[in-house]
């Protein structure tokens, strides 16, 4: 067998930790159902009527996303983040699934528009979850009804004033942040981060970068790639579908309800996360982007890669990621 530090060498891998288990693993709970409208989403863009039969109708079962935490909660340093192709608090089974998570130990992150008018799903999400991202997008209601489509921005700013009321009365070390994607109105986007971070009601406020979707909307900013770098997402996160498929890229979930089968790495029904995670076709990707050589890989045409405008170059310093985020919890109180 081969040596481990060669095979981490080979691989790109900086330590064993994260080449034993990715670092985030997203799960997607959710598809085709979301009250907001917003400009930056391709789920946003579509018509209300038309999602479902766009992006599919489904939801993850409680069986599966248990199979996944049952796994994940071996590995201390593996964040579980929900997600979804819709609005995961539109997901029936969130209550159960966070506290039986909590319950193995695993860190969860959900992130939400926190469109919700039931205070009994914001009392467990502030007690269960331990970072909470509200894509709030903005900081009044013009902005909010112009980027969410909904005239909703008073209630959600309600409910995050809840939530910091509920983490404070109840001593809980809940991280509640916010985000608004990247924009053309830079002076706007300074001022979101500004004014989020001066109300006392978060644990920090950032801009996510402007992403196409893998192609799916306009890339605003040119920000594609001209050269082949090894991006973060292929060395620290993991991306299941509610039916437990595992594709190389969050985004791709978009794109269509059927994922691209080169680009599908396995699935969670009939394997483990660690098996996929050290699987050929994925090892062949790293490689690819540690030799910049894109050649070796069959169906490289079919790559995301190749167009992307939300590459997160490894070892990049200064940039806003997730993994700040949960470095942060370390020493959160």
């Amino acid at each position: 067998m081969e040596p481990i530090d060669k095979k981490l060498k080979e691989l790109g891998f900086k330590s064993i930790q994260q080449y034993s288990f990715p670092n985030i693993v997203n799960v997607c709970v959710i598809r085709g159902k979301c009250p907001c409208q917003c400009v930056h989403c391709p789920v946003g863009l579509t018509h209300i009527s038309e999602r479902q039969v766009k992006f599919g109708k489904s939801v993850i079962s409680l069986q599966l996303f248990k199979k996944i935490v049952q796994e994940m909660s071996a590995f201390s340093h593996s964040t579980l983040r929900i997600h979804g192709v819709g609005e995961p608090i539109l997901w029936e089974e969130l209550l159960p699934a966070i506290r039986f998570a909590s319950s193995y130990n695993v860190k969860i992150w959900l992130f939400t528009c926190l469109f919700t008018e039931d205070n009994t799903v914001l009392e467990e999400i502030a007690k269960y979850c331990n970072i909470i991202e509200i894509s709030v997008n903005s900081f009044n209601k013009e902005n909010y009804k112009k980027t969410k489509g909904v005239d909703a921005f008073l209630l959600v700013k309600h409910n995050i004033e809840f939530l910091r009321n509920i983490v404070k009365s109840k001593d809980l070390s809940t991280r509640i942040i916010v985000s608004r994607v990247e924009s053309e109105d830079k002076q706007y986007d300074l001022d979101f981060v500004r004014y989020w971070k001066k109300s006392n009601l978060v644990d920090d406020a950032f801009i996510r970068a402007y992403h196409d979707y893998n192609t799916m909307l306009k890339n605003k900013f040119n920000t594609k790639i001209r050269e082949i770098v090894p991006c973060l997402v292929h060395w620290s996160r993991f991306n299941i579908d509610c039916n437990g498929t595992v594709v190389l890229c969050f985004n791709e979930f978009f794109k269509r309800k059927e994922q691209e089968a080169s680009l599908v790495l396995g699935n969670i029904e009939k394997q483990t996360i660690s098996n996929i995670w050290h699987c050929e076709k994925l090892n062949l990707i790293r490689r690819a982007q540690i030799e910049k050589d894109y050649s070796i890989v069959e169906f490289a045409d079919k790559l995301p890669c190749i167009d992307c405008t939300s590459c997160q170059p490894t070892g990049k310093k200064g940039r806003v990621t997730s993994e700040n985020q949960i470095k942060l919890l370390k020493t959160q109180k």
